[in-house]
């Protein structure tokens, strides 16, 4: 029996949906859950990061390559939980993530701020 055709890419998306529709731990709920580690992760490309990031917290980090390749991340050192870390990681790069549970992140770029529209003034007359 063969699965259907997809992509690699509407594969990913369709998991990342299917693992954003469970209930999320909040930040600080997982904080809680994983101590303080020893991070050190250079700065660079995201998806090598967030690799280096995966095998120093023992988490599972799922995210879209395409939609991060072409961010860049903070360097991070010293013993912080992994919100703390990614939160360093992430600051000020367009990306952002989220626990889906105790062992499990997502990542993805932040959704772009909405930009009020300004009407022009009125000449006085």
């Amino acid at each position: 029996m063969s699965l259907p055709s997809l992509s690699r890419r509407s594969l990913i998306r369709q998991v990342l949906l299917l693992l954003a529709g469970f209930t999320a731990v909040s930040h600080a709920q997982a904080s809680r859950v994983v101590d303080k580690l020893a991070f050190k992760i250079s700065a660079g490309a995201a998806p090598e990061a967030l690799a280096e990031f995966v095998r120093q917290s023992g988490l599972q980090v799922l995210f879209d390559f395409d939609a991060i390749r072409r961010f860049n991340t903070h360097e991070v050192s010293g013993q912080l939980n992994p919100t703390e870390a990614l939160s360093r990681m992430f600051e000020g790069s367009g990306l952002t993530f989220e626990f889906i549970n105790e062992r499990t992140i997502t990542v993805r770029p932040r959704p772009p701020q909405a930009v009020p529209v300004v009407q022009p003034a009125e000449p006085a007359t």
